[in-house]
């Protein structure tokens, strides 16, 4: 199936099949999971790079609430 490991407050799924799909997501306490995108091994790096600027924007989203 795949593995998750968390860095700089996201998670990444590895999905061990094809590509090499991952996605990308975060935890609001232990319950809420968001998803904040995914892609697979050729667009990791700027997949994980939209991934902590959507994270940001959803961060000061909720502050401003």
């Amino acid at each position: 199936m795949g593995d998750a490991k968390f860095f700089n407050g996201i998670g990444e799924l590895r999905i061990h099949y094809g590509a090499g799909y991952r996605i990308y997501f975060t935890k609001k306490g232990d319950k809420i999971i968001i998803l904040l995108c995914g892609g697979d091994k050729s667009t990791q790096s700027s997949d994980i790079q939209k991934a902590l600027s959507l994270l940001e924007d959803l961060k000061n989203e909720i502050e401003n609430l």
